[in-house]
């Protein structure tokens, strides 16, 4: 088995998440812009409040840091890691509705 295929799941998940939390920085900068939503995570609003360019350093580097350490782990349990993948595609595709809900209902 080669290595694509072997791991072509965990690379394009990683990639999907990637750009999901691309969108989903972008999409809440531009709704707290508009004053149409409200950052509820307080980490996040701080980093908001503080420096929008550092609020999405902070927001794209954390896909990465969980893509790397899913990456190491996935000989030791590629069940786990997939799950993992899985799980944290499902809840950023919940985020993806409540985005374009705001967009469709207040733009």
């Amino acid at each position: 088995m080669n290595f694509w295929s072997r791991d072509r799941s965990i690379i394009v998940s990683s990639i999907v998440l990637f750009a999901l939390s691309v969108i989903d920085g972008a999409l809440t900068l531009w709704g707290l812009g508009q004053g149409v939503i409200e950052e509820v995570n307080p980490v996040m609003r701080w980093l908001i409040e503080e420096n929008p360019i550092v609020f999405m350093t902070v927001k794209l580097s954390l896909p990465v840091m969980l893509g790397f350490v899913l990456w190491e782990i996935r000989d030791r349990s590629r069940k786990f890691v997939a799950c993992s993948l899985w799980l944290v595609l499902i809840v950023y595709s919940v985020v993806m509705m409540f985005h374009a809900y705001w967009i469709l209902v207040y733009e």
